[in-house]
Parts: C-alpha cells; structure tokens; sequence
C-alpha cells in the first residue's frame, strides 16, 4: 500500500519542487475561491499575474518568489489544473443549482 511519503517522493524530488507545487496548489485555490464568489475578472487578472510571476516575464522584488521561479514548472501546473478544476466546478454547480429551482409563475399571474 502506499503511503503518501511514497507518492511525494516519486513525483517532486526536491523540497523546492514540492514547496513549488504548494505554493501554485494554494493560488490556485485561491484564484477559484474568487470566481466561486463572483469575481470573475479580479480572479482571471489574479491568474494572469501568478502565471507571469512565476515564469519570471513580471520582475518580482521579494525573494519569496525564488522558489516559485526556480521550480515553475510545479507551480505552474498545479496553479492551473487547480484553478481549473474549481472554475469548471463553479460551472457545473451553477448549472445544476439552476435546473433544481422548483417553478413558479410570474409575479401578477394567477393560477387557474
């Protein structure tokens, strides 16, 4: 059976590739918690800018954001699949909510 040292270990190799990947899961969590309430454009700006930090085409003055440029890669990944996931889920709960609202007439209509 396998644990979850062992599942870590086989994918990131180094602390930095995990911590990488930490960081791009968290933003993306965060980047989804914006659409799920509603900030459509501040959450895809929000994308957009973490994206652009992380491959180094936006000058970052912190030196926190040297293991997210060093490992992009993880980052990157796990920012989108994650933003992803929750924006398409936003969708498909928006949808299902939708069609599960029972029917009512018209306000000034009267049932006959």
């Amino acid at each position: 059976m396998a644990t979850v040292e062992t599942i870590l270990a086989s994918v990131f190799s180094t602390v930095t590739e995990l911590h990488s990947g930490q960081l791009g899961f968290l933003s993306g969590v965060l980047v989804g918690l914006l659409y799920w309430h509603g900030h459509r454009r501040s959450s895809l700006a929000l994308l957009t800018s973490f994206y652009l930090l992380a491959l180094g085409i936006v000058p970052a003055p912190t030196r926190g954001l040297f293991v997210v440029q060093s490992q992009p890669w993880y980052f990157c990944s796990l920012l989108i699949m994650t933003s992803l996931g929750s924006i398409i889920g936003c969708l498909i709960w928006m949808r299902v909510s939708r069609s599960y609202q029972p029917w009512s007439p018209e306000v000034g209509q009267k049932d006959v």
